[in-house]
């Protein structure tokens, strides 16, 4: 399935004009305060945020210097507040989180309520931007909150439109666009054609992510109206930044319905206004879109040169998801082209970006969840000590048998504390162990989801591409045989066995195919499905027994994908390598659990090898029933077979 692509908006302060910023530069040489110094010098910095953003950074900080020696708290926080917006537009992310940081816990003293929701909703989009949707989608409906409270319907508008960016990340797309439309409405009361235009963009995605990667859908339609009017909005108010990111994905639309030439138009025409105005952040995903255009139009230096230029741009961004798709495609595209050397490079790169990506993700988590941990118990600390400091200068001024009795309420109340702070240092570990297992079994699903997938592809190339190819050959060449007279017998008997050979590869294709299909095993369930796959298999090389037991019902998808995918690899194990000529296959369903037993009478293995043991690949069958919380046990030795024992438990 084709990426699903969301179009990231400019921020509303984007959209303000650099004449405006030059008016209020005057202002300020007028001004006489502080005060009236750092809140004319945070406007310029407002209106500087986007594509002037360095040039901003200036202001920003000048407002800060002077908020910090006036002591003028307000502007302080909105001097942070600025920057980490400035900072987020240049890619900074930790000093972009480092500023919004600050900006919160000064926006909390003040009780400014207004200023807590701005940065709500900044924290969303930076989260949802490293990928973290859930906390996004907590932190946007907090701002949403505090707007409605505050009956703020440009920020509530704001915010809904957030919420439905992030709802059609979880492809939650029905309620995307019901929220969408609910902020149309707000924006179109307001009049405010800006937001109006950003809103009708993200109604066009919507619609767009709804045809779910398939070329042809009724979505499309509305997809591309929306989009339309949207661009032809931001056209009217000159906004360029919001045009080139429009029309980039109006490109990325046609693109999805198999529509190259006008989708190479419109990505084109986004690559010329993001060069105007001199906008990085947006290339990589731009480059690789029109890379691919040229591909299926076969341009293939064309191809080449923006696959190129998009891993170039990624890399400058420091954005390793489309590092990563950049060494995808021209893996692709040196396949297509028939360059084996390059294409098993860039296949290397590709395959190590994506473990690199799985390795950060896990370990961004891990150190949040430790950074918590640590805070909590240092304000545990704190409040310990300060309990200690109030009793003290109670003992000061009370009789002395008062003092007895506040000794002991001390050495209680330390007691409690002291039990209280171990009991809940105990649980915050337990918590953090929680969410890292947590995590790793999300890790562990998406993997297996990614390899299921990967499966059904390669299987559909092999039965539409490979297969069809066998079946054209075969009956080319059944006719050229019923045409050709043999003078030799010979000659005659090589090409019956060389068309009994494409036939041979025919069925051999069909069967690899329809193992790797990940929907058989919704058929019949497992046992079936088991008892299916070994039907396939020549009995006159290797007998196979199945015997199953107690799979009545069908177990839990999740349950059945993993354990059909550990049997078909390890008989598929037996059969490359074990020399065997008889194999029993074993499946008992009971209560609190699954057993399964697959032995053959092959040659065998030493287990205390450890690289004859790895080398077969029997750590992948151990992960997955890892994953279902299952246990495997190998036995063999050499030349005594070998019998694999599967543990699943069911509760």
């Amino acid at each position: 399935m084709k990426k699903l692509l969301l179009m990231l908006l400019a921020p509303l302060a984007i959209c303000a004009q650099t004449p405006k910023a030059d008016s209020l530069k005057k202002v300020l040489t007028k001004t006489h305060t502080d005060t009236q110094r750092v809140n004319i010098l945070i406007k310029i910095g407002s209106n500087l945020i986007g594509p002037y953003a360095a040039e901003g950074l200036k202001y920003a900080d000048e407002a800060i210097t002077i908020s910090k020696k006036a002591g003028y708290k307000k502007g302080l926080a909105d001097g942070y507040f600025i920057r980490g917006q400035m900072y987020f537009n240049i890619n900074q992310q930790d000093s972009t989180k480092n500023d919004y940081n600050k900006a919160l816990n000064l926006y909390k003293q003040l009780n400014d309520q207004l200023g807590l929701a701005h940065i709500y909703v900044e924290q969303g989009r930076a989260l949802r931007i490293q990928g973290n949707l859930a906390d996004a989608t907590i932190y946007v409906q907090r701002a949403a909150n505090i707007y409605e409270k505050l009956n703020d319907d440009f920020g509530t508008a704001e915010c809904l439109k957030l919420l439905a960016n992030n709802y059609n990340l979880m492809e939650n797309f029905d309620k995307a666009l019901a929220t969408y439309k609910k902020a149309l409405a707000i924006r179109t009361k307001l009049g405010d054609q800006n937001t109006i235009a950003q809103t009708l963009g993200g109604i066009g995605m919507t619609y767009r992510n709804m045809a779910g990667g398939q070329a042809v859908s009724k979505h499309f339609k509305p997809a591309i109206d929306y989009m339309m009017r949207s661009r032809k909005i931001f056209m009217k108010l000159d906004h360029k930044l919001n045009i080139a990111l429009i029309t980039k994905e109006i490109g990325v639309t046609y693109r999805y319905q198999d529509k190259d030439k006008p989708a190479l138009y419109y990505l084109l025409e986004a690559e010329k206004w993001f060069n105007k105005i001199e906008y990085k952040r947006e290339l990589g995903a731009l480059y690789k879109n029109i890379g691919i255009c040229y591909q299926n139009l076969k341009q293939y230096p064309e191809a080449r040169s923006y696959f190129e230029k998009c891993l170039k741009a990624s890399i400058a961004e420091d954005f390793q998801q489309n590092i990563m798709e950049a060494y995808q495609s021209l893996y692709d595209y040196y396949k297509i082209i028939g360059n084996d050397k390059l294409s098993l490079h860039y296949h290397e790169k590709w395959m190590d970006e994506k473990d690199s990506l799985i390795k950060r993700t896990n370990f961004d988590r891990l150190s949040e969840l430790t950074t918590k941990f640590e805070t909590e118990k240092k304000q545990q600390q704190i409040n310990l000590l300060s309990k200690e400091n109030t009793i003290q200068k109670l003992s000061i001024s009370k009789q002395q048998t008062t003092i007895g009795i506040i000794i002991g309420v001390v050495v209680s109340g330390l007691l409690v504390g002291g039990l209280l702070y171990n009991r809940n240092k105990h649980k915050q570990q337990l918590l953090a162990q929680q969410q890292m297992l947590k995590q790793q079994e999300t890790i562990t699903q998406a993997i297996i989801d990614a390899e299921e997938k990967e499966r059904k592809r390669i299987a559909s190339d092999l039965h539409d591409g490979v297969g069809q190819m066998f079946s054209a050959v075969k009956m080319n060449l059944n006719g050229l045989i019923d045409r050709i007279s043999f003078n030799r017998e010979e000659d005659r008997f090589l090409a019956e066995k060389t068309l009994a050979l494409v036939d041979e590869s025919c069925k051999e294709v069909r069967v690899i195919s329809h193992q790797m299909m990940p929907n058989m095993l919704l058929r019949s369930g497992i046992a079936s499905d088991v008892k299916s796959f070994i039907e396939k298999i020549d009995s006159e090389r290797l007998k196979v027994n199945v015997e199953a037991t107690g799979f009545k019902n069908k177990l839990e998808s999740n349950v059945e994908i993993v354990l059909y995918r550990v049997i078909q690899e390890t008989v598929n194990n037996v059969i490359k390598h074990a020399q065997a000529t008889a194999l029993d296959i074993l499946l008992t369903r009971e209560d609190t659990g699954i057993t399964a037993i697959v032995a053959d009478n092959g040659i065998g293995f030493n287990t205390e090898l450890k690289d004859d043991f790895n080398g077969i690949g029997l750590k992948n069958i151990v992960a997955r029933i890892e994953y279902l919380k299952g246990t495997v046990e190998y036995k063999s030795a050499p030349n005594k077979g070998t019998s694999v024992h599967i543990w699943v438990p069911l509760t």
